[in-house]
């Protein structure tokens, strides 16, 4: 058998803990041990004994490796607990950033921005100028249209008024002539009426006289003293003079009869009765003119005003839009100015963007695994970098996407969020009366950091945190194997 045979025979058949030796040919061939490095180091003396010597020091060489693993252990424990132990125990956001609501300041109006009153970071007051736009161009045509009006009504009213007083002049005259015939015609049928008068006692005289002759003259026929013939010449007088009487009589009641139509505007005069006619036809055709004329001229000059007004109105919308001052609705601070001085902008241009300072907000991201213990009411504890203060917050609503038009109404856009995560946003509790040191938090965009409050806030899963002690155990066993 050769001799290496022979070692390795003997080798397999030694028993453990001891050193077995081959000699071939007077030579030593081959020393095994078949157990682990003992406590103390086995060698051969000359005469193949086993001979035991002590262990030596340990040296710096071997520290240095035990020493990198030790710093690899901490460094993979460490990694460990930032990855893994401190987003689950941890209940901040990922992200979170102030933010305010945003008003837009827009022009109504095209044209030129002559006057620039604010400037970022300005705080404006509500009805405060933010600028003024000049517009030369605006369109007229409504206010040409009204002083058109206004113009042709006026001249209308003017020719109205004159022919109403010219109207109004000769009835004047021609009533003062209708008077004039009434009165002399009253004065005429008076006169009448005297004669008449006169007359008539001038005939019942008469009759009275030639009945006493007649009864004279009957008392003599019956005396003898006279003939038949006087009594009927007496008798025939007193039928003359009766007859004159009721002529007269008759002739002095139609007089009476006519002065009183005449008291009442009527002309018993023969002569003047056509003129008096024709001046009182000519008085009513005035009259009727004169009062369609007044109806008139009250119906245009209501018109007039009304023009007018409207016409004011207009005037005083040109001159606004044509010199435009822009102002803030709500107070607030500028954050953007997105013109410049003499720059022409477009109708409903956006001139600048302000920050509702009294509404300052936070956004912030939280991961899924704290979204399901997020709700709307939730508390946040806010922290500003660079101070100690935290400033208590409570959430509005949760999003879990956030579109551009729901970010239109803030000041900056929000945080990137990750795939899963939801969007908390929470209103600042702050007091009416904010303290000088609060005014940074009206800084939107400002990067802050966000807890989930333990007020609103369950406790953390235990499954989470077994799970999470079970790997960090089984890790440091396999890295202490492997030191080892």
């Amino acid at each position: 058998m050769p001799g290496w045979a022979c070692g390795l025979e003997t080798m397999r058949r030694s028993p453990p803990g001891r050193a077995t030796t081959n000699y071939t040919e007077g030579e030593v061939m081959t020393t095994t041990l078949n157990v682990p490095l003992p406590k103390e180091v086995v060698s051969l003396d000359a005469g193949g004994e086993v001979a035991k010597r002590p262990r030596k020091k340990f040296s710096t060489n071997s520290i240095v490796p035990r020493l990198a693993g030790y710093a690899l252990l901490a460094f993979v424990l460490w990694l460990m607990g930032s990855t893994l132990l401190v987003p689950v125990l941890s209940k901040r956001a990922t992200r979170a950033v102030l933010e305010t609501p945003v008003t837009l300041v827009t022009t109504p109006v095209s044209g030129v921005i002559t006057n620039l009153a604010v400037h970022p970071l300005d705080e404006v007051e509500p009805g405060a100028l933010v600028a003024k736009v000049q517009n030369p161009t605006l369109n007229r045509d409504v206010l040409t249209t009204l002083s058109t009006q206004r113009l042709g009504l006026q001249s209308q009213v003017s020719q109205l008024t004159n022919q109403l007083a010219s109207d109004s002049s000769e009835l004047g005259f021609i009533d003062q002539q209708v008077r004039l015939y009434r009165k002399a015609s009253i004065d005429q049928t008076s006169d009448a009426l005297q004669v008449a008068r006169r007359q008539r006692e001038v005939a019942e005289t008469a009759v009275w006289e030639h009945e006493m002759k007649v009864r004279q003259a009957s008392a003599l026929l019956d005396a003898g003293a006279v003939s038949q013939q006087v009594l009927d010449a007496a008798q025939a007088q007193l039928s003359t003079s009766r007859a004159t009487a009721a002529v007269a009589d008759q002739e002095y009641n139609g007089l009476g009869k006519s002065l009183a139509n005449a008291s009442r505007g009527a002309v018993v005069s023969s002569g003047g009765a056509g003129a008096f006619q024709a001046l009182v036809s000519r008085r009513e055709t005035l009259a009727a003119s004169v009062g369609r004329s007044r109806h008139d001229l009250d119906a245009l000059n209501k018109q007039l005003s009304q023009v007018v007004a409207l016409e004011d109105e207009e005037r005083r919308r040109v001159d606004k839009l044509s010199a435009y001052e822009v102002k803030a609705t709500q107070g607030g601070q500028v954050s953007t100015v997105l013109i410049s001085q003499g720059a022409f902008v477009p109708e409903g241009a956006t001139l600048a963007r302000m920050a509702d300072c009294s509404r300052i907000q936070v956004v912030a991201v939280f991961p899924p695994r704290l979204a399901e213990r997020l709700n709307v009411g939730s508390r946040l504890d806010v922290a500003v970098d660079g101070t100690d203060a935290v400033h208590p917050a409570r959430v509005m609503k949760l999003l879990p996407l956030a579109s551009e038009d729901v970010q239109s109404n803030y000041s900056v856009p929000f945080p990137y969020a990750e795939q899963g995560s939801v969007f908390a946003v929470a209103q600042l509790e702050r007091k009416a009366s904010a303290q000088p040191a609060d005014r940074d938090l009206c800084t939107p965009g400002k990067v802050v950091t966000a807890d989930l409050s333990r007020d609103g806030s369950a406790a953390m899963p235990f499954k989470e945190i077994s799970w999470t002690l079970r790997f960090g155990r089984a890790l440091a066993a396999r890295l202490a194997h492997w030191q080892s």
